[in-house]
């Protein structure tokens, strides 16, 4: 058995008349029926929405399954004879990566705001209850389900992965050649974390890290804990930026070599502005860019901002300099991307 899809080109067919065609429950149920019916047909289901109409099937081997699902749609009234010359086809892993493209918006059909994973879904259960599922279709309505979920957690870290693009990239408008730039994260989360990610990526010549998270390990030394000193090797870091750790009571000392500052609450009290002041003296007039990544209580003294040379960001400032900027929708897309081909690789076994 094969699972396969067939669709209509929503850009060639009377795409419309189609739809509106299988928008009545009893109009479904009867192609559901009469394709289910067909004797190479196994299982199916239609899916349908204003820019999709597809039909996802489980057929004998060798079946011509485009031109037996839709001249059934012809014989049924919902499609016209014409139509057939407007379609599209995909069998086994292909059509399960197509409709996994679908749910996650990055197909050629997709269109913003649409909700595949839902119409999905109301397609298995109209199947369901027409007799139409079998344990083959069961498995991939489970794999979209499983898709959407993680699409759903990526659309949560999403604006946290974004955000902390926004700081490589303010960090690339106030400084030039950022191999030979300092960074320094205090504190630890998802935005700290993803803001040195960034800057490795931006090719940060050197990161210290005050509170660093568990997931950087030193060298040789396994989960032992970090101590001033100890040299930082985070998974897939650039070779060519430097790690370390340091301790908190070092803050006044690494501060002052800082040219990139990002401060998360917990790990040190507020930095105020005798302590910036203090160590932009040491820094003779180079410029200072610190970002508070605080939601809450600030982490950074607000004061900070009036000291010469100081750039102060709030967390409200990246998230409005973030909005639609292009390295954020490239960042969603990459993720987006990558959770489409781990579905389909998963799914790719239960072909087997």
């Amino acid at each position: 058995m094969t699972l396969v899809m067939v669709g209509v080109n929503p850009r060639r067919a009377p795409f419309s008349l189609l739809v509106r065609s299988l928008e009545a429950a009893e109009a479904r149920g009867a192609v559901l029926c009469r394709l289910a019916g067909h004797r190479s047909v196994e299982e199916v289901l239609l899916l349908t929405s204003e820019e999709r109409m597809e039909a996802y099937a489980v057929v004998e081997d060798g079946t011509d399954a485009y031109d037996v699902i839709l001249s059934q749609m012809v014989a049924a009234g919902v499609l016209s004879a014409d139509g057939m010359a407007h379609g599209y086809f995909a069998e086994g892993v292909d059509a399960a990566a197509h409709l996994f493209a679908a749910v996650g918006n990055v197909d050629e059909f997709a269109q913003p705001g649409e909700e595949t994973a839902d119409s999905f879904a109301m397609a298995a259960s109209a199947s369901r209850a027409q007799g139409a599922l079998g344990p083959r279709l069961e498995g991939l309505v489970a794999a979209v389900r499983a898709l959407a979920g993680r699409l759903e957690a990526l659309d949560a870290g999403e604006s946290t992965g974004a955000l902390g693009a926004t700081v490589a990239e303010l960090t690339h408008r106030v400084f030039d050649h950022l191999g030979r730039r300092r960074a320094l994260v205090v504190g630890s989360g998802a935005l700290p974390v993803a803001a040195a990610s960034a800057l490795v990526d931006a090719g940060v010549g050197h990161l210290t890290w005050v509170g660093a998270p568990g997931g950087l390990e030193t060298p040789g030394a396994g989960s032992s804990p970090l101590d001033a000193g100890d040299v930082l090797l985070p998974s897939g870091a650039s070779a060519s930026t430097a790690f370390a750790a340091a301790s908190p009571e070092a803050l006044p000392v690494v501060l002052g070599n800082a040219d990139i500052v990002v401060v998360a609450p917990g790990v040190v009290p507020v930095l105020d502005k005798r302590l910036v002041k203090t160590a932009m003296r040491t820094r003779r007039g180079r410029p200072m860019l610190l970002v508070d990544v605080s939601e809450g209580t600030p982490a950074i003294d607000d004061r900070v901002a009036s000291v010469d040379d100081a750039f102060l960001y709030s967390r409200a400032d990246l998230v409005r300099l973030t909005g639609d900027a292009p390295w954020a929708r490239a960042n969603s897309g990459r993720l987006r991307d990558a959770a489409v081909a781990e579905a389909v690789r998963s799914f790719s076994y239960q072909l087997v």
